[in-house]
Order: C-alpha cells, then sequence, then structure tokens
C-alpha cells in the first residue's frame, strides 16, 4: 500500500488484457486422481487432442489448471471438453458457454461430474494409461480429485 503497488489482477485486467490467465477461478493449481496418484497434465497438447495424465511433479507448468467461476476446467486457452458420452476426455478452445465444457465439482464427494452427460471423470483405463475416463458417477477412490489452492469460500457463496 505505503509503495502503491497494484494487484496482480490489476495487472492482468489493465496491462496484459489478452493473457489467458482466468480472473475468475475457485481453485488454481493441480488436479490430482486420489486413488492413483496422478495428475492432469497438459503435455503442451494442442485443441482436439486428449488431456494427459502423469505422475504429479508439483513443479505446476503442464499440470497448472483452473476450475473457474464458469465451471470450467482450463489450462491456458484450452477446456476439458466430452462431445460423447464415453469419451474420450479432450481438450478444446474455451467458449464460456458450459455444454460440453460444464464440470461441477462436489466437495463432499471430491467428485467431477461432467453436466451434459452425468458422468464423472475418472482415472485412466488400462486399455488408454496415459489420459483419464469418464464414466458413469460411482463414488469410488477412482472418481475423487483433490484440486490444488482451492477457495472452500468462494465455492460456498
Amino acid at each position: 500500500e505505503r509503495l502503491k503497488c497494484k494487484s496482480f489482477r490489476w495487472y492482468l485486467e489493465n496491462i496484459y488484457p489478452e493473457s489467458q490467465m482466468p480472473l475468475d477461478y475457485y481453485s488454481l493449481g493441480e488436479i490430482r486422481n486420489k486413488e492413483s496418484g496422478l495428475c492432469l497434465d497438459s503435455m503442451g497438447r494442442k485443441q482436439g487432442e486428449k488431456v494427459g495424465m502423469v505422475t504429479c511433479h508439483g513443479m505446476g507448468g503442464n499440470q497448472v489448471f483452473s476450475y473457474t467461476k464458469k465451471k470450467e476446467i482450463m489450462t491456458d486457452d484450452l477446456c476439458l471438453d466430452v462431445s460423447s458420452r464415453s469419451g474420450p476426455v479432450k481438450f478444446f478452445k474455451c467458449h464460456g458457454l458450459g455444454g460440453n465444457q460444464h464440470w461441477e465439482y462436489s466437495k463432499q464427494t471430491l467428485t467431477i461430474r461432467h453436466a451434459n452427460s452425468n458422468q464423472c471423470l475418472d482415472k485412466p483405463t488400462p486399455t488408454d494409461r496415459d489420459t483419464p475416463s469418464i464414466g458413469p458417477c460411482t463414488g469410488s477412490p477412482s472418481q475423487q480429485w483433490i484440486l490444488g489452492d482451492i477457495d472452500w469460500k468462494k465455492m460456498d457463496s
């Protein structure tokens, strides 16, 4: 205050508005599967490619995702998107309209539910070990996710 410094939000809004960093989010950090201990990872992939899942490294980078107030799971300008009931979970440019990019995170069950299909994000299957799967919500530990730096106060309001 004494130095009249501005916040990071001010910087993003006024100096770097073209940044893909979301301004309004519930969590920003890794998204870790409770059973496998693996984390979502962009793997540097692009639109239309599958979301990756690898060992959590705690170094940020490709493992930084935000769960936004629009209920998107995003990294850079890409959002987790599911267009068919059986998946796969892919990256598509965030459009802010919900639909295939609308996810509901439950504080009680730790599940990430795809609203359109009413299916839950799950650990990888044995046939596709490096990408998360999606399937009927069962409440099993393989469908439980720990979101990094989550703000429960914002989520409850």
